[in-house]
């Protein structure tokens, strides 16, 4: 069995003016967002083996943060196709980038494509509903069990969503 998480980054400053959206950094609460889920994933045994995240600085950041709070290092796969990607696109970018060896994939992106497929996967698996994956604040993850034996043949109907992670609930006491 695979497990995939799907991530919203963490809460990130509104674009300065004459700079690109891609180049937006992390609030102060932000940053200690990723780092509260990254210590919450390391003390439940859910350290990601591998990420997948936009090339916008937010993701990144998100994705390093965690880990490094996690005490983990693991390989972080930029794609700039996440950045504008739609829910088909994040699915196909799983099934070509997902690493063979990989048991537990995180895809760090952006709304609505992130929570779009997170809604989309929990009502095919019969959880339409499912409280907290309709509404994907920044630093929600989602995670799904996969039935499925590598990540190629990765789809949709495969996936059990086993619970929604939301900032207020992770960073709790240890924030």
């Amino acid at each position: 069995m695979l497990r995939l998480s799907l991530v919203r980054h963490a809460e990130a400053a509104s674009t300065a003016a004459g700079s690109l959206d891609r180049h937006r950094v992390l609030t102060e609460a932000g940053r200690a967002d990723a780092a509260a889920l990254g210590r919450f994933l390391a003390d439940e045994g859910q350290v990601p083996d591998q990420v997948l995240c936009s090339d916008a600085v937010r993701t990144v950041d998100t994705a390093h943060i965690l880990l490094d709070a996690a005490g983990e290092a693991r390989p972080v796969v930029v794609l700039d196709d996440l950045y504008n990607a739609d829910p088909g696109d994040v699915l196909m970018l799983i099934r070509e980038n997902g690493a063979a060896e990989t048991r537990h994939l995180m895809v760090i992106a952006h709304n609505p494509a992130i929570g779009a497929l997170s809604a989309m996967l929990a009502d095919r698996g019969g959880q339409a509903g499912a409280g907290g994956v309709h509404q994907f604040a920044p630093g929600t993850c989602a995670q799904f069990a996969v039935q499925a034996l590598d990540w190629d043949s990765f789809d949709p109907s495969h996936a059990t969503l086993r619970r929604v992670l939301a900032a207020d609930g992770y960073s709790k006491g240890g924030g």
